[in-house]
């Protein structure tokens, strides 16, 4: 059995929680602040996008802190590569997906300001 094989990912159920107060948090400050019915679903892709944008970069954090204070071994430097590679790919998937409506809500909170 290799290593990949009898690796065990666990989930990280802390971590999916709070992501998902952080989304919830932005919900919640922006209903409270006004923001209408009609821009819901544009708050429930940012809350969402944004909830996991900080989850991703405490991930990469993680696991670049991991791969710093590794033993220095071949195998472990590019398993940490390729799990920093996929985060990265996450992050900017969130990124891309949540600007369009961030841009919506900001042109919202201006014309409000």
């Amino acid at each position: 059995m290799t290593s990949v094989e009898s690796a065990s990912v666990e989930p990280d159920l802390a971590l999916a929680r709070q992501t998902a107060q952080r989304a919830h948090a932005v919900i919640v400050k922006l209903k409270e602040m006004g923001l209408p019915d009609d821009l819901d679903g544009d708050l429930a892709s940012l809350s969402t996008d944004l909830g996991d944008l900080w989850g991703a970069q405490s991930a990469f954090e993680s696991t670049l802190v991991d791969l710093l204070e590794s033993a220095g071994e071949w195998e472990a430097l590019g398993d940490a590569l390729v799990d920093l590679r996929a985060t990265m790919d996450h992050i900017l998937w969130h990124v891309k997906k949540a600007r369009a409506p961030a841009a919506k809500i900001a042109r919202y909170a201006y014309r409000q300001g």
